[in-house]
């Protein structure tokens, strides 16, 4: 969201011409000099979109010009509920994919991502996420890499609910041919 501010921050500015980048010279000349601060500006815009987009903390990697989600296969989820959250991710993929054999189901990290929930400045609650990761071989052709999220709230002195309809809710599916799966299993 603040890249699409920042974008259209830059548009705004640049928009704005004064008499000073405009000058007082030809129209045509007048003309070239916008567009080419707009077209450096715009450039500079997009690379910083790019770099947030594919930053490690995006959980997602530019390869061949599309965007996949790096692959998991280690768990560091040690909690009691651990198994039974990987079990339903399963069930949920099998269904989908029933021919596809599960290389890894994971859950990469090793507790519940936990924020505070304020209002007026008080603490009111905490909203907890998990999210578990399947990597699945689709025959000799490719890969299959499904990401879903566990997400639950509690009020302050109470239990946790789950807070989605769906438990867990899948959030993404990258399928991706044998040559970007290594590539990606390579960089980790």
């Amino acid at each position: 969201m603040t890249t699409l501010l920042a974008l259209f921050a830059l548009l705004t500015v640049n928009a704005q011409a004064t008499k000073k980048d405009t000058g007082n010279g030809p129209l045509k000349e007048r003309v070239s000099n916008f567009w080419k601060k707009t077209k450096k500006s715009l450039d500079k815009a997009a690379e910083k979109i790019e770099n947030d987009f594919t930053s490690e903390s995006s959980g997602l990697r530019r390869i061949s010009g599309k965007y996949y989600m790096n692959i998991y296969d280690t768990n560091l989820y040690k909690g009691e509920d651990g198994e039974s959250l990987r079990s339903l991710c399963l069930k949920e993929f099998s269904g989908k994919y029933p021919h596809v054999k599960v290389h890894s189901c994971v859950i990469p990290q090793s507790e519940w991502l936990t924020e505070t929930v304020e209002a007026n400045g008080e603490v009111t609650g905490y909203a907890q996420t998990l999210y578990c990761y399947i990597l699945g071989k689709d025959g000799n052709e490719g890969f299959i890499n499904a990401k879903f999220v566990f997400e639950r709230q509690k009020k302050v002195g109470e239990p946790y609910i789950n807070t989605r309809v769906k438990w867990p809710l899948w959030l993404r599916t990258d399928v991706m041919t044998n040559d970007v799966a290594e590539r990606l299993m390579m960089n980790k």
